[in-house]
């Protein structure tokens, strides 16, 4: 019996609602696939720059409409510095995907005054401990210590019955990969998680993400579940 990884398939119209909603049938759709491959290209290239800039992605709204992009940035801290990083971000984003695809880029700035948990956050931490050149039992390690302090946190969502209030009450982190410099080219799994984590049970709401992560030694797979209580 196969073993199910991504939850997100089975709960998509009945629990969880789709990312993007767009008709993808008859005569629009060659034009929806230009309009979902730009839309890639154009996300791809804001994470790019602000992954250069130093900033955490932590969760993304991302709207692209007629020929118009949407965008919230979130922050939890408020200061002069980190509003001039922000400032000249902004303007930094703006130009290059205006002169890149000739795209008007509409930013608000929110700040949140509870941190939240998502896997597009522990994704850009796992980065960068990776880049720091840690050990992966470390990152995992870490990873986990981190998600641990934040079992029984909340966060609004949308879902098929409304917004709706979901609570952290499990998680599941796995790399799979090389990690030791030896002459075995047989890759390992490593693995840990915590509280209840039911994939089948359409009761709960599950994040999940899988993310291709570059070491010294190759390639590796990080995935990720978050599991929550609707409320």
């Amino acid at each position: 019996m196969t073993k199910k990884i991504n939850p997100i398939s089975l709960r998509l119209g009945l629990s969880q609602v789709w990312e993007i909603a767009i008709q993808s049938y008859g005569k629009f759709n060659s034009c929806y696939v230009k309009f979902i491959f730009k839309q890639l290209q154009i996300e791809k290239t804001i994470n790019r720059i602000i992954y250069s800039n130093k900033f955490l992605i932590h969760d993304q709204e991302f709207w692209y409409i007629e020929n118009k992009l949407l965008l919230n940035i979130y922050f939890t801290e408020l200061s002069t510095n980190h509003l001039d990083k922000y400032l000249s971000l902004i303007k930094k984003l703006s130009k290059v995907i205006f002169n890149w695809f000739l795209v008007k880029i509409s930013i608000k700035i929110y700040k949140r005054t509870n941190l939240i948990t998502t896997t597009n956050l522990i994704t850009n931490y796992a980065l960068y401990l990776f880049a720091q050149n840690k050990n992966p039992n470390k990152v995992l390690w870490q990873i986990c210590l981190f998600l641990k302090k934040h079992l029984n946190s909340y966060k609004i969502v949308y879902s098929t019955r409304g917004i709706r209030l979901i609570y952290l009450k499990g998680f599941k982190v796995r790399i799979v990969g090389r990690f030791d410099n030896t002459k075995s080219q047989m890759a390992k799994s490593i693995q840990q998680s915590s509280g209840p984590m039911s994939l089948v049970s359409l009761k709960n709401h599950v994040e999940f993400i899988q993310e291709t992560l570059y070491t010294k030694l190759g390639s590796c797979g990080l995935q990720i579940w978050l599991f929550y209580e609707i409320d």
